[in-house]
């Protein structure tokens, strides 16, 4: 009898224990692993000048968390190479440090059109989509 007790104390204590840690790291639905492979591309018009790039991705594949934003100058053409956890947004937004004419894109996994925008001279360019879940 004693030792039946013990036993079931020991397995009260490790289901508490697992039920604390997965609340501690963010709940049953917060792990994951849905996620979209996709390329975030900027051109110009002249080709070979320098641009501002804001583009987001998620830090973690694995959990279910907001994407984070990025921004960097780079010559375009750029391209970037990200992952963008199922349901959140992917987006990529270009400004010109001329007169310039901004195309954006985004692909999945390198092929598939998710999103293509060309904008005006001199004016920010924007690409973004959800994914689905």
């Amino acid at each position: 009898m004693k030792t039946t007790l013990v036993v079931l104390a020991v397995l009260i204590l490790l289901a508490g224990g697992t039920v604390a840690l997965v609340n501690h790291y963010g709940g049953w639905n917060a792990l994951t692993g849905k996620a979209w492979a996709v390329t975030y591309e900027v051109s110009s018009e002249p080709a070979q000048t320098a641009v501002d790039v804001t583009y987001t991705e998620s830090a973690d594949r694995f959990r279910k968390e907001p994407s984070q934003t990025h921004s960097v100058s780079a010559p375009a053409p750029w391209t970037y190479d990200a992952v963008v956890n199922a349901g959140e947004k992917a987006s990529v937004t270009a400004t010109p440090k001329g007169d310039q004419v901004l195309s954006c894109r985004i692909l999945l996994d390198g092929i598939k059109d998710l999103a293509r925008k060309t904008g005006l001279p001199g004016r920010e360019v924007r690409c973004e989509t959800v994914t689905s879940s």
